[in-house]
C-alpha cells in the first residue's frame, strides 16, 4: 500500500453510464432508425483502385515483414559508411521516387545490398586482399 486515497466516490458512481444505458436489454427500438440489414451495404469499388492482385507490385508496401528480418551489425569504416550512405541518399531514394516507390524501407534496401554481394561474392576475397596491400 502506498498510502495513496484516491478520496471518497462521486454521488452518481452507481448509476448506468450513458454507454451502459443504451445496451440496456429491454430498450425500445426507436421508430425512425432504419432496420438492421444482414449484409453490411458496400460501396462500389472506384474503377481507379485496382485490387490487389492486379496491383504493381512496387506499389504494395515492403517487400517483407519487419517479423522476418534478422539484426546483425555490419562493420565498415566510417568513410566507408558515409559513401555508401550518400549513395542511397543521392542515387538509390531519387531513382525509386521514379519507380513510383515512396514507402521504401532501409530493410529491404540492406536485403538488396546483401543480395548483390551474394551475387558478386567471388570477387571479395580478392577485394579485402587489394586492400590489404594498400595499406
Amino acid at each position: 500500500m502506498t498510502g495513496f486515497d484516491l478520496g471518497d466516490p462521486a454521488d452518481d458512481a452507481d448509476e448506468p453510464t450513458d454507454e451502459q444505458a443504451d445496451s440496456s436489454p429491454d430498450q425500445v427500438p426507436d421508430p425512425v432508425a432504419e432496420p438492421p440489414t444482414s449484409e453490411p451495404e458496400s460501396e462500389p469499388e472506384p474503377e481507379s483502385v485496382s485490387k490487389a492482385t492486379d496491383s504493381d507490385p512496387t506499389e504494395t508496401g515492403p517487400a517483407f515483414p519487419y517479423s522476418e528480418v534478422k539484426q546483425s551489425p555490419l562493420y565498415a569504416r566510417e568513410e566507408t559508411w558515409t559513401k555508401f550512405e550518400d549513395q542511397l541518399d543521392f542515387t538509390v531514394t531519387p531513382e525509386l521516387r521514379r519507380m513510383g516507390i515512396r514507402d521504401d524501407e532501409l530493410r529491404e534496401v540492406h536485403d538488396v545490398v546483401l543480395e548483390l554481394a551474394l551475387d558478386n561474392i567471388d570477387e571479395i576475397p580478392e577485394r579485402l586482399a587489394e586492400k590489404r596491400r594498400e595499406l
